[in-house]
């Protein structure tokens, strides 16, 4: 197999990996998204989802009335974490196979003597449309920031918690998670744009 037909191979397969972590991205988003509703709803109508998850649970699997909901909680904030890392993880990790692309298509370029391949480089950002500088920005600036807003009012609402009732191990497995999810979006947050601006 020649050189060309082994690189241009190697670009397919490689755009290929990138369509799917792109599925994957999308899906994350949307279980986030489903997460994050239900952890507003928390937050802002805590009596009412608090009788909706102990209705459900009473109804779904006999639990008792009495069912401690901090415990929900926890597994609500783990979920977010977990769901914000791996998405996050994605993210980037389509942002620089995207710089990687662009090298195999100069590289085939160069040895076709022609600018024959150019569908994820210079085409791609060439026609980088207004709908598509508005979904990078949904992406990688509005969904992120919008995502640490819902933590924050989940967090403070939790927080304020701590005067009535004290403090609790749980609410130390919340706030720890709150400051991962932190510490991970302020990351995000400049890898990606400094990823951008490259």
């Amino acid at each position: 197999m020649d050189k060309i037909s082994l690189l241009y191979d190697h670009y397919k397969e490689t755009c290929s990996t990138i369509s799917d972590a792109i599925k994957r991205r999308d899906r994350l988003m949307l279980l986030l998204v489903v997460t994050l509703g239900f952890f507003a709803f928390q937050a802002i109508f805590p009596e009412v989802s608090d009788t909706v998850v102990n209705d459900f649970l009473h109804f779904k699997f006999g639990l008792s009335p009495k069912f401690d909901f901090r415990v929900i909680g926890n597994v609500v904030w783990f979920l977010v974490l977990v769901f914000t890392t791996r998405y996050f993880q994605i993210s980037i990790y389509i942002e620089r196979q995207y710089k990687y692309v662009h090298k195999i298509e100069d590289k085939l370029n160069k040895l076709l003597g022609d600018e024959l391949i150019t569908r994820e480089g210079k085409n791609y950002l060439n026609k980088y449309t207004l709908f598509s500088n508005w979904m990078w920005a949904l992406y990688t600036i509005i969904f992120p920031l919008l995502l640490l807003s819902v933590v924050l009012t989940k967090i403070f609402a939790e927080l304020k918690l701590v005067c009535t009732s004290g403090w609790s191990y749980s609410l130390f497995l919340d706030t720890t998670s709150f400051l991962f999810l932190v510490i991970s979006v302020t990351l995000y947050l400049l890898m990606i744009h400094r990823t951008s601006k490259n």
